[in-house]
C-alpha cells in the first residue's frame, strides 16, 4: 500500500530547490554580479512557488498524518501554514511590486544638490547639533517615500484583496497567525511593555531636554536621535570598526564556537538595512551583508547579524520544510529567528563583555550603558509605532498620513510640525518584510530571557564557558522547526515567555 505522505520527500526537494536558488538572487540584488554565479530575478524564482503548492495541494489533502509521527505531523502542518500565506502573497502583481520595491529602497541613492549621502552619512546627520541638518534626513527619507508611496499602496491594496478572499481578518491579522503570532497571544505583551514602559520613556525625554538646553522644547521626529546622545554619547573612534570581528571571534571562542571554521561568508556595502543575513542554504551556506554604519552600531549589527547566520549553520534538522528558509511566511517564526539574533545583539549591551572586548574605561562603560538602555527604549517604542501603523494600513479608510503622526505622538512624545513630510513608506519591510516590526520587539524578549537562563545555568562565567554554545545549539538551533517556537523558548528557559527579563534589562537590575 503507497503512503499517502510519501510525495512530501520530493515536494520538499523542489522547495529547497527553489528556496536556494532565491537566496542566491537576493543575494546578488544587493551585492551584484560574483563570478561563476547565475544571476536571476528574485521575482521570477519567488514566483515558482505558486506551481509547487498547486502540486501540493493534493499531496497534503491525502495526506493524514499518524499520531505516532510528531515529525511527519509537524512537516505537513508547516507546509499548510505556508500554502495558506501563499495565498494572501502569491499574486503575480504583488510579487512583482514585493521585489522591486525592495530593490528600489536599498539602490535608492538620497542627494541633495550635488551631495550624495550615504546611510552613513544619515546616521550622523541625525545626531548633529544643529536641527537643519536634523530635519535633512527627515527630508531626504521623504523623497524616498514619494518615490515608492504609490506602487507601496498598491502592494497593500492586493494584500487586502488576497486577505478578503481568503476570510478571517486583515491581511496582518492572517499573516502574524501563520508566522506563529496570532494577535491575541501578540498584543497583550505588546500592551504590557506600552504601559510598563512609558513611564521610563518620560523619564528618557524628560533628562534629554534638560541635558539638551530646553527642558520643555517639543520634539519633532528629527531631534529624538540628537536627544538621546544628549544623555551621554561615547565618541565613535572609541569602537574602531577592524575590532568588531575580533571581539566576536574572541566572544564566541570562549563559549565553545569557532566562528572561522563556518560556512558563513561577510559582506559590506550600504543599502536599504543596517544589516542582512541570507541562509542560502541551510546549513551549509550562509551570507551576512553589513552595513558598516558608525561607531557601536557597526558593532551591534554585525554581532546581531551573526546570531542569524549561527542559527542557520546551527540546524541539523533533515527535512527542508524544517529548516527555517525565510523565503514563505509561514515556514519559519521571524519573531524567533530575530530572538536568536539577538542573543549576540544584546551582548553589545552587556558590562562583562565590554569590559573583556573593548577598550572603554570603566566611566565610558557607564556612560554607554545609560545610552544603550535609552537606545532600547527608543527602539522599543518605535517598534510599537511601526507595528500600530502597519496594522491601520490594512484596515479599510486609513489615513496613514495622520495616523504616522498619531503613533508618533502616542509613542514616542513627539509632535511632527504641520509642514513635516510623509515617511512612514521610506522603508523596504512594508514591502519585503510585511508586519515583522513586532518580531523585533518579540526578538529582545526571547533574547534576554534566554541570556538570563543562561546565566542561572552556567553562572555568571558563561562567557569562559564552552558548554554554553553546545547548549545554545542542543536547545535552540539543531531542530529547527521541528517544535514550535514557544516550546522552544520554555523548554530552553524553565517558563513561558514574559516581558520580565527584558524589562529588568532595561532598568539595569
Amino acid at each position: 500500500m503507497n503512503d499517502p505522505c510519501s510525495a512530501l520527500d520530493a515536494l520538499e526537494e523542489e522547495y529547497e530547490a527553489l528556496a536556494r536558488r532565491l537566496g542566491a538572487a537576493t543575494w546578488l540584488s544587493y551585492v551584484g554580479e560574483e563570478e561563476g554565479a547565475t544571476v536571476e530575478d528574485p521575482a521570477i524564482v519567488r514566483a515558482e512557488f505558486g506551481p509547487l503548492f498547486e502540486r501540493a495541494g493534493p499531496a497534503l489533502a491525502a495526506c493524514r498524518t499518524p499520531g505516532d509521527d510528531p515529525v511527519l505531523a509537524r512537516r505537513v502542518e508547516i507546509w499548510r501554514r505556508c500554502e495558506s500565506a501563499w495565498r494572501l502573497d502569491g499574486d503575480p502583481e504583488a510579487v512583482r511590486l514585493r521585489t522591486d520595491l525592495e530593490r528600489r529602497v536599498n539602490e535608492h541613492a538620497f542627494v541633495r544638490g550635488d551631495r550624495t549621502w550615504s546611510r552613513s552619512d544619515l546616521s550622523r546627520l541625525s545626531r548633529s547639533d544643529d536641527p537643519a541638518e536634523r530635519r535633512l534626513v527627515v527630508e531626504l527619507r521623504a523623497d524616498l517615500h514619494r518615490e515608492v508611496v504609490e506602487d507601496t499602496l498598491s502592494l497593500v491594496s492586493l494584500r487586502k484583496d488576497a486577505a478578503t478572499r481568503q476570510g478571517g481578518g486583515t491581511y496582518a491579522e492572517a499573516m502574524l497567525g501563520a508566522e506563529g503570532l496570532p494577535p491575541d497571544m501578540l498584543d497583550p505583551l505588546l500592551r504590557e511593555l506600552d504601559e510598563r514602559t512609558a513611564e521610563a520613556w518620560a523619564d528618557v525625554l524628560r533628562r534629554g531636554r534638560e541635558a539638551g538646553g530646553d527642558p520643555a522644547a517639543t520634539l519633532a521626529p528629527w531631534d529624538v536621535p540628537w536627544l538621546i546622545e544628549k544623555l551621554g554619547t561615547i565618541p565613535d573612534d572609541r569602537w574602531p570598526k577592524e575590532r568588531a570581528l575580533p571581539a566576536l571571534t574572541e566572544t564566541l571562542l570562549g563559549i565553545g564556537i569557532e566562528l572561522e571554521s563556518l560556512p558563513i561568508r561577510r559582506k559590506e556595502g550600504d543599502f536599504g538595512y543596517g544589516g542582512q543575513t541570507l541562509a542560502v542554504s541551510i546549513p551549509d551556506d550562509v551570507r551576512m551583508m553589513i552595513n558598516p554604519l558608525p561607531g557601536w552600531r557597526v558593532w551591534g549589527t554585525l554581532f546581531h547579524e551573526t546570531g542569524h547566520a549561527l542559527q542557520g549553520v546551527g540546524t541539523a534538522v533533515r527535512s527542508p520544510i524544517l529548516k527555517g528558509y525565510e523565503w514563505l511566511a509561514g515556514a519559519s517564526v521571524p519573531a524567533y529567528a530575530e530572538g536568536m539574533a539577538e542573543l549576540l545583539g544584546l551582548l553589545v549591551g552587556d558590562r562583562a563583555f565590554l569590559e573583556r572586548r573593548t577598550d572603554l574605561t570603566t566611566e565610558e562603560i557607564e556612560r554607554f550603558l545609560a545610552l544603550w538602555r535609552a537606545r532600547s527604549l527608543v527602539a522599543l517604542r518605535s517598534h510599537l509605532a511601526d507595528v500600530a501603523l502597519e496594522r491601520a494600513l490594512y484596515r479599510e479608510g486609513t489615513d496613514v498620513d495622520g495616523v504616522e503622526r498619531e503613533t508618533a505622538e502616542r509613542f514616542l512624545g513627539i509632535v511632527r510640525p504641520a509642514d513635516a513630510p510623509a515617511t512612514w513608506a521610506a522603508t523596504a519591510f512594508l514591502a519585503a518584510y510585511p508586519c515583522y516590526m513586532q518580531n523585533y520587539v518579540l526578538a529582545d524578549l526571547i533574547a534576554a530571557q534566554v541570556l538570563q537562563a543562561v546565566r542561572e545555568r552556567f553562572g555568571e562565567g558563561w562567557l569562559d564557558d564552552p558548554a554554553v554554545g553546545a547548549f545554545l545549539r542542543e536547545a535552540l538551533w539543531s531542530d529547527g522547526e521541528t517544535r514550535e517556537w514557544t516550546v522552544r523558548v520554555r523548554e530552553a528557559t524553565g517558563t513561558e515567555l514574559s516581558a520580565e527579563a527584558y524589562l529588568a534589562f532595561l532598568t539595569g537590575t
